[in-house]
């Protein structure tokens, strides 16, 4: 018969809804033998609980005699799996025109639904990641003022000891909020490098190891080969512990994670990637961590990775740990997949961009210095400039304690003016990023560096909009990026890494 061998799928149901037409393809796709499904129920038997009452309502209306085209729905295969049909539906009539049933032809659409289903779900966290960072900017203002100031209010000075550190702490877990919403939104600060994975997942293991508790055992393999990724190394830290963290209180009564490395592709596998990225002639290296634990329900597995959603009791989790994780992985250029079974486990696997190993990695010594003052910095002008009130009267207020004689303007246009009204005799340009005007941070460095190259440039922001992700490595060094909410001590620091430049330029001018 045409219907049996036809290529697309053909179902048909009499008038009480049993099936009695199912041909080859439908077969196939679905995993159930014609035998097994002449006489069940269709939608009792094979439309996922989420779309039976409308499957219902449109085969109702085919019996009815009204033609249904292009009609969407899942369908249930064997192994309980969704794959999802577009349907054209009519009403099947004897010799008397009278209907006795419904014939479907349909189309197999499951991969187009997964790859929009894809997008609409980039969509989703692309439109709250906007939002998202907005936010953050206004906030991370705010805490810039609150830890600068509670910095500033020395003990002794009729100010409780214990309060003050309690405020500190508040404002201090405040910052790593907003640094776990920027992570979610793809709009942190990264300073990727090349990184010994290796290493790092050894050095994971003994540090995390006593932390997940006693019934806990993490187990890491990696190759022999040195394995080298470019990324940030401490959010991809930040990222195994959330994962790790997950996977034990998935595992209340015990169990072991493993963390696994090895060279792989990002396109490889059927399970769609969160985010959809990496090209097929791209190397990865997959980081993958495994649980025994309780696992995932299927319906839940394409939401966990949104905002705030949580699976974990009220206070036991943020519900934004393993959103932060798929931003962390978005931005340094890779991809995610998740892995879930109820009762059986699961397993997450990172790619990473792979790089050329580096010959040698840059000590603690190296990477965290600490700038010492030196006297008489009365002599060096520092232009702050920001439009928010508050924190300009902050950073100009540190500042002058720390000696230097400070200038303030409140946008770019502002700074121009007072950098041309003093005759260019400014040292130091101190500029907020995001500015209302034309006239934003990175456009002002690129003018004062023009007009005036001997004044020194360090920039800030809260939050970007992009435009520092945006810049390349060159412009980067050429005005560096102090993110709020920042330490005074981080301020301290940044201006005067800015005069020592000067100064040594000043010597060599000489």
């Amino acid at each position: 018969r045409l219907i049996d061998t036809a290529n697309a799928p053909i179902i048909g149901i009499d008038a009480s809804g049993a099936v009695n037409e199912w041909n080859q393809t439908a077969a196939r796709i679905t995993g159930f033998s014609k035998d097994e499904a002449l006489g069940q129920n269709l939608v009792e038997t094979f439309i996922t609980e989420d779309f039976k009452a409308s499957v219902d309502e449109v085969l109702k209306k085919a019996l009815e005699g009204e033609e249904t085209s292009n009609y969407e729905f899942p369908l249930f295969t064997k192994e309980g799996e969704r794959i999802h049909l577009l349907l054209n539906a009519t009403a099947r009539r004897d010799e008397d025109r009278a209907i006795r049933g419904v014939i479907g032809i349909g189309q197999d659409i499951t991969q187009r639904y997964e790859k929009e289903e894809q997008l609409r779900q980039r969509a989703r966290l692309e439109a709250i990641g906007s939002l998202t960072g907005g936010i953050a900017h206004d906030f991370n203002n705010l805490l810039t003022v609150v830890i600068g100031n509670l910095a500033m209010l020395m003990p002794g000075e009729g100010v409780d000891k214990e309060i003050l550190e309690d405020a500190k702490k508040a404002a201090h877990n405040g910052s790593e909020l907003v640094k776990n919403l920027l992570a979610f939104s793809r709009r942190q600060s990264l300073e990727p490098v090349a990184s010994k994975l290796d290493g790092l997942l050894n050095d994971f293991r003994r540090s995390l190891g006593r932390a997940l508790g006693e019934s806990i055992v993490l187990e890491v393999s990696v190759p022999d080969d040195p394995l080298a990724a470019f990324i940030d190394r401490s959010q991809f830290e930040a990222a195994l512990i959330n994962l790790c963290i997950n996977a034990r209180d998935a595992m209340p009564g015990g169990g072991t994670i493993r963390l696994n490395a090895f060279p792989s592709r990002a396109n490889e596998g059927e399970q769609p990637l969160i985010p959809d990225g990496g090209s097929d002639a791209d190397d990865f290296i997959c980081v993958q961590v495994c649980d025994d634990g309780s696992g995932i329900d299927a319906e839940l597995l394409s939401k966990v990775v949104e905002p705030y959603f949580t699976t974990k009791a009220m206070g036991e989790g943020s519900g934004l740990g393993l959103s932060s994780v798929v931003g962390f992985v978005d931005q340094s250029g890779g991809s995610m997949r998740i892995f879930s079974e109820p009762g059986v486990g699961t397993t997450v696997e990172l790619f990473l961009p792979r790089c050329v190993s580096p010959e040698t990695e840059a000590s603690d010594s190296e990477t965290n210095r600490t700038i010492v003052f030196s006297p008489g910095r009365d002599q060096f002008n520092v232009l702050v400039v920001d439009d928010e009130p508050d924190v300009r009267r902050l950073a100009a207020r540190w500042l002058e304690r720390s000696g230097y004689n400070v200038l303030q303007a409140s946008s770019g246009e502002d700074a121009l003016k007072t950098i041309e009204e003093r005759g260019g005799r400014v040292d130091v340009l101190f500029s907020d990023i995001v500015m209302p005007g034309d006239i934003d941070g990175w456009a002002l460095a690129e003018q004062v560096s023009s007009l005036y190259p001997r004044i020194g440039i360090q920039l800030a922001t809260g939050y970007d909009q992009g435009r520092t992700q945006g810049r390349g490595s060159d412009d980067k060094q050429r005005f560096p990026v102090l993110f709020k909410p920042y330490n005074l001590s981080d301020l301290s620091n940044a201006v005067e890494g800015i005069v020592r430049l000067a100064e040594e330029g000043r010597t060599l001018d000489a």
